[in-house]
């Protein structure tokens, strides 16, 4: 129940330890957004941390555009004249996640607990919270940002309506790796390192497919060097809205996601005042450092199991996050490449 009233030291009790008591607070670690953790944000955008001061202080990043020009066979010239380069530029969206979670000085007094064990109750709990949040976000954030720009007709074909390249399962399905590395190749991405996020049908067929060697009848091992897979279960609902129930796979280039994640300075700087306290914390999970806000009220807490006379300590957990892929000139064009099986 809430507030700990469970633990109430009225009732002879044990504490729960080790791997039997860890069960009820599992939760699925981020891989999806452990994808975009991976390339180091300060690569993509150099000291974009200390150029955004401020929460509303928007930054631009400049990259140089590939500027396509016509080859002649016609000679050389003593007059000739051509085009210059361009460059564009990207603007981050930077989105505020934040927990709140409160605590009362006198809960302890007639719990189990002491304070410290529940108040990293509450971060232990938060951490699941945010790492779950933020898969979803980073699994939703590659389906909606997936290309709706494919030259390729290799074994299958593009679907100009769903932005999903379609393999026949019945024809051509054991392949379905290959395919998808030659359709990346068609693209213009030759010898990249390949994430691939899929769908938990996907997934389970890539696995059994990657495991049938040159022992086998059929060997489809071939096609599994050179790509990393990941499953992400957000992914089969997704799909699912578009039509596509026997499996679904994103290709992403390795480096071309990446997460931009802010906290204030006031937070970084761990400065106090007489009514707050700005902070820091590293979360375990993704390693990112989030900003933590505290102060404290007077409160009656005999209704969260504290008592009449007593103080509640109000903390907020929170991260600034900007979730972005290389940007590309071409319009509605993106490195994220996304596969269905078809009958």
């Amino acid at each position: 129940m809430a507030n700990h009233t469970t633990a109430n030291l009225v009732k002879a009790q044990i504490a729960l330890m080790s791997e039997f008591a860890e069960n009820e607070r599992r939760f699925r670690i981020p891989a999806v957004f452990n994808l975009f953790n991976s390339t180091d944000a300060r690569r993509m955008f150099p000291n974009y941390d200390t150029l955004k001061t401020a929460v509303n202080r928007s930054i631009e990043a400049n990259y140089f555009l590939r500027t396509s020009r016509t080859v002649s066979t016609g000679g050389i010239t003593h007059d000739h004249t051509g085009s210059t380069g361009d460059s564009g530029t990207l603007t981050p969206t930077w989105i505020p996640y934040s927990i709140n979670f409160s605590m009362t000085i006198k809960q302890p007094n007639i719990s189990l607990w002491d304070w410290q064990q529940m108040f990293n109750d509450n971060i232990i709990n938060s951490v699941a919270d945010f790492a779950e949040e933020f898969d979803e976000a980073s699994s939703n954030h590659l389906f909606n940002n997936r290309t709706q720009v494919n030259t390729a007709t290799n074994d299958g074909s593009f679907n100009g309506v769903t932005f999903t390249y379609e393999i026949s399962e019945a024809g051509v399905g054991a392949r379905a790796v290959q395919i998808s590395k030659l359709v990346m190749d068609v693209n213009k991405y030759q010898n990249q390192m390949m994430d691939v996020v899929c769908d938990t049908i996907s997934y389970a067929k890539f696995e059994a497919q990657a495991n049938q060697g040159t022992g086998n009848s059929t060997n489809t091992s071939f096609q599994f060097t050179g790509v990393t897979f990941i499953h992400d279960p957000e992914l089969t609902t997704s799909a699912a809205a578009l039509g596509y129930t026997t499996g679904y796979w994103e290709f992403v280039p390795r480096g071309t996601v990446s997460a931009l994640p802010w906290i204030p300075l006031q937070n970084r700087n761990n400065v106090e005042t007489k009514e707050n306290k700005y902070g820091q914390f590293q979360n375990p999970v993704d390693g990112l450092t989030y900003g933590t806000h505290q102060y404290v009220d007077r409160v009656d807490g005999s209704a969260v199991n504290g008592q009449t006379q007593d103080v509640a300590e109000q903390t907020q957990l929170f991260q600034f996050l900007a979730l972005e892929n290389a940007p590309l000139s071409t319009a509605n064009a993106s490195t994220i490449f996304a596969f269905a099986y078809v009958a």
